[in-house]
């Protein structure tokens, strides 16, 4: 299936979902990066709760330390299990290996502006890039009508040093004892790196995901 590059504004506003995801960069520097991110009310891929398509899969940052700092609308969030409201001009700190996840609040019928900022970490991680791809893929595959492949997008949670939960019972022990996390980066070095990038081939960026191709 041919990878389609979405829209994207003068501005540099990228479109995803047929607008119902719109990311922005906001500021980078050497220790950081700042993404917005809209997401639209009431459509199935942005505005629907935490079943959304645009909503992040139950993840952590290795290394990375997380923001989301919310300019308008509600942030619905699942941090570490507990879940809670951030309203605008409200903001959340999550750590590195904190599992987490948000969504825009279906009951608040306002579209979801959010900055999410991160910093930290050996390699560029959650950035720019891996915005354009994770979503330019998955915006891709979901309005031709496909599913995405899950070897494609374990290999670019692997790149980012971005770890999937598993939905193992008794979770929260195996976090307290600190197995959580291999579990979920061996699912990613044999699925999405191993399988995923050296058998079958798939990238982490895709050339219609570059910035510098032209609009």
């Amino acid at each position: 299936m041919a990878i389609v590059r979405p829209k994207v504004s003068e501005d540099g506003t990228w479109h995803f979902f047929d607008g119902a995801l719109k990311t922005y960069f906001v500021s980078s520097d050497s220790e950081s990066f700042t993404s917005g991110q809209i997401f639209r009310a009431k459509d199935p891929h942005s505005g629907v709760g935490r079943s959304s398509t645009a909503t992040p899969p139950y993840h952590i940052h290795l290394y990375q330390a997380e923001v989301f700092d919310v300019k308008e609308g509600t942030l619905c969030y699942l941090i570490d299990g507990k879940q809670g409201k951030l309203q605008a001009g409200q903001k959340v700190n999550i750590p590195p290996y904190r599992p987490h996840t948000f969504w825009s609040d279906p009951e608040s019928g306002k579209d979801l502006h959010v900055h999410i900022t991160v910093r930290g970490g050996p390699n560029p991680g959650f950035d720019e890039d891996f915005v354009h791809n994770f979503y330019g893929y998955l915006s891709s595959r979901t309005m031709a009508g496909k599913a995405p492949n899950p070897f494609q997008m374990l290999r670019f949670l692997d790149d980012a040093d971005v770890i999937l939960v598993p939905p193992l019972p008794l979770s929260g022990l195996w976090r307290a004892v600190g197995l959580l996390w291999p579990i979920g980066q061996g699912i990613n070095i044999l699925f999405g790196r191993i399988i995923g990038g050296w058998i079958l081939g798939y990238p982490t960026r895709y050339k219609q995901f570059d910035d510098e191709v032209s609009k």
